[in-house]
């Protein structure tokens, strides 16, 4: 077996790497995702040249009869052009119906196999247009290879067979070795020239498909790399929003929101209040239970929070167990009745940690702004009515004046 840092074996085709000779890649699933993408540019031009080469076979039945005449070679000549048009628009509706026909490309190449020895027969049938037979001939090749778009490796084989058999038909109708030889070169010389042209751009087009490939590619991971950079983003926004131990907003964020309430209330004249509580005896949950049971009872805090207030609410953790609640819309007296609920809630809150049930409340200070009063001065107001609440026997409500 190979070690993983052995060098790769030579024989082995690289990515990508296209065929010298036949113009396709190397890597077979590589080259049937190339056929696959370009399958609806090839499926109408190949219909479209099938439906042009019926329509001319049909059509060139016009010079034949005014050069012939109704003699048998005519009616021979007209039933191949016939029966042949009829297989060219079977094989057009074939495509449609089975595009796959298309990619793989055989039905056009078997085809053009059996459209060749017409023209071979007119050498015997029409020996005055040889020279213009030959020209038809050599415009086949040409086309075989550019004009319709099918693979290299299969339009090789059926142009050798046009050129071997119209050398032949010409060998066998005239004895001038010269003509046959001239007819071989040119019939032949097209072929290879339209060879190289369609090779050509075999490779330009799997090259290309390659760059766009690899082009999406790397437009994919950039569009990862952007959405993960976001999502960070965004992540790194709500960490410098939110206080981790009880996914509460912070204190900046309460002073960014109480801006903008301030300003709604000041437009609409709506009432905006403001509570603040305290956890009462929160040391000595941390004293008997350290700091995790203090944490612990700090997220059932936060937890009953976002099920407790409403949705225009902002629940805030201000400092270690200190907490402010921002209502816009509520009134000194409905803030207090929100804030009542809350502690009687918050009261009948059991936290289990270590095997102990831990029980808190909470003295709560709440004020309505007054016009132009900031978030310290209102704040204020609200922290003397919570220690106002903490002398006279904590685990209560209190008005600011």
């Amino acid at each position: 077996m190979r070690s993983p840092t052995a060098a790769a074996d030579p024989a082995e085709p690289s990515p990508g790497e296209i065929g010298p000779l036949l113009g396709e890649f190397a890597d077979a699933a590589l080259e049937r995702d190339f056929r696959a993408a370009t399958l609806g540019r090839v499926l109408p031009q190949q219909r479209a040249g099938l439906w042009l080469w019926a329509a001319l076979m049909v059509a060139f039945a016009v010079p034949d009869y005014l050069a012939l005449g109704p003699v048998p070679q005519f009616w021979g000549l007209a039933a191949y052009r016939g029966l042949f048009a009829i297989l060219l628009v079977a094989g057009a509706h074939a495509l449609g119906r089975w595009p796959w026909l298309a990619l793989q490309g055989w039905l056009l190449m078997a085809l053009a196999l059996m459209g060749y020895p017409f023209f071979f027969l007119l050498y015997w049938l029409r020996p005055e247009i040889r020279a213009f037979n030959t020209g038809a001939i050599m415009v086949i090749q040409v086309m075989l290879f550019l004009f319709i778009p099918v693979r290299v490796v299969l339009a090789v084989p059926v142009a050798l067979f046009g050129a071997v058999g119209a050398t032949l038909a010409v060998g066998a109708t005239t004895g001038d070795p010269t003509l046959r030889v001239g007819t071989g070169f040119l019939v032949a010389l097209a072929a290879v020239l339209g060879y190289f042209a369609a090779l050509r751009q075999q490779k330009t087009e799997r090259q290309e498909f390659l760059l766009r490939r690899q082009l999406e590619g790397a437009n994919r991971q950039l569009q990862s790399e952007v959405d993960r950079r976001v999502a960070l983003q965004a992540e790194l926004e709500r960490l410098a929003a939110t206080d981790l131990l009880t996914g509460l907003a912070n204190r900046r964020v309460l002073a960014e929101r109480f801006s903008l309430e301030a300003a709604r209330a000041q437009r609409s004249g709506e009432p905006l209040a403001l509570a603040v509580f305290d956890l009462d005896h929160f040391k000595r949950v941390n004293d008997s239970h350290g700091h995790a049971g203090g944490d612990a009872v700090l997220r059932s805090v936060g937890e009953l929070c976002q099920r407790c207030f409403r949705g225009a609410d902002m629940a805030a953790r201000t400092g270690g167990e200190e907490f402010a609640v921002l209502l816009p819309g509520a009134g000194l007296a409905q803030a207090a009745g929100v804030m009542r609920r809350f502690a009687e809630q918050l009261s009948a809150t059991s936290v289990e940690f270590g095997g102990a049930v831990l029980h808190v409340t909470a003295t709560v200070g709440v004020a309505q702004q007054r016009p132009d009063e900031g978030l310290d001065a209102l704040m204020a107001r609200a922290d003397a009515a919570m220690y106002l609440g903490k002398n006279l026997g904590r685990d209560r409500v209190e008005l600011a004046q």
